[in-house]
């Protein structure tokens, strides 16, 4: 398995690391750290010393920055994991997303970056972009450890994904998890026309009783899968607004990760992250994994999406 794992030192992509190391991955796993630089600006418009001046700054950044990738590889090479150390000249989001694509990785992981006192509620650019352009799964981490999971599904073709790819890779099995899909209320507005318009018709309400009970068996029959490939699962039917109650969901249940798929539009749909996934992202206190279709693992076809 290959796990790309980007780093800059900070303390929230600390925490990322100290999560792959945390995790126990497959036989053969090669964790990829990733560094970002860039080149420093001449603002001259000099040539021949600066330029080499430009050179020589770009050389020293490429080998401290070597070196403390070694140093940071600590705790991953404590556990046995393989490691590869990359370093490349580029804008940190470009640079994660083209390496992760190179590299065929499985796995992106990456740690979330908030602002002031706000940083439980808002994400880093970085971390961001990547979980909205990665070519595969992107684990954002906000903890070191996972001890519960919190499993969303809609029946959607990338939430469909999930217990495939939980069971290739085995980092959560053992662990406990509650699957949870949410039925969407109309509004007051849309109840009214439909009243006037249906005069006391039951085809709509029989159709919601209908939608409910395909979510309600979408989340047993996600429950059932999990828990096959080693990961206890209870399911969980809730109403409302998706992203909100999957995120109440994950704080009732005290869950260290919220596994969701991600929704684009059209030929966009590895590009582009849907609403719910990118609300649950930006809003969750615990760590996200944005489940997507990885090398060698095609979602089964399926229109209704997060």
């Amino acid at each position: 398995m290959k796990v790309l794992l980007a780093l800059d030192g900070s303390a929230p992509s600390l925490v990322a690391r100290d999560l792959v190391a945390a995790l126990t991955w497959p036989d053969g796993t090669v964790v990829h750290l990733l560094a970002a630089y860039q080149v420093p600006i001449d603002w001259t418009g000099g040539v021949g010393s600066t330029m080499d001046w430009v050179g020589d700054v770009e050389d020293a950044t490429r080998e401290t920055l070597e070196e403390e990738l070694r140093t940071l590889a600590a705790p991953l090479t404590e556990r046995g994991l393989g490691i590869e150390l990359h370093v490349e000249r580029g804008r940190a989001a470009d640079v994660i997303t083209e390496a992760a694509a190179e590299l065929g990785a499985d796995l992106v992981a990456t740690g979330s970056r908030g602002r002031g006192p706000l940083r439980s509620m808002l994400l880093g650019s970085v971390a961001a972009e990547v979980a909205a352009h990665a070519p595969c799964p992107v684990l954002v981490a906000r903890g070191a450890n996972v001890s519960r999971l919190l499993v969303a599904t809609d029946g959607s073709s990338n939430a469909g994904l999930i217990p495939e790819l939980l069971e290739r890779w085995g980092i959560f099995r053992g662990t406990q998890a509650d699957v949870v899909a949410v039925a969407v209320p109309d509004g007051p507005a849309f109840e009214l026309m439909v009243g006037l318009y249906t005069l006391g018709d039951e085809r709509l309400a029989k159709q919601r009783r209908e939608l409910t009970a395909k979510l309600g068996a979408e989340a047993d029959e996600m429950a059932r899968r999990l828990t096959e490939v080693g990961i206890a699962a209870t399911q969980h039917l809730r109403t409302g607004d998706p992203a909100a109650e999957i995120l109440a969901a994950g704080e009732d249940r005290n869950t260290d990760l919220i596994v969701t798929g991600s929704r684009g539009l059209g030929a966009l749909d590895r590009l582009l992250l849907g609403s719910v996934a990118r609300n649950v992202l930006v809003h969750a206190r615990c760590s996200v994994l944005i489940m997507r279709s990885a090398a060698g693992v095609e979602p089964p076809r399926e229109e209704n999406l997060i």
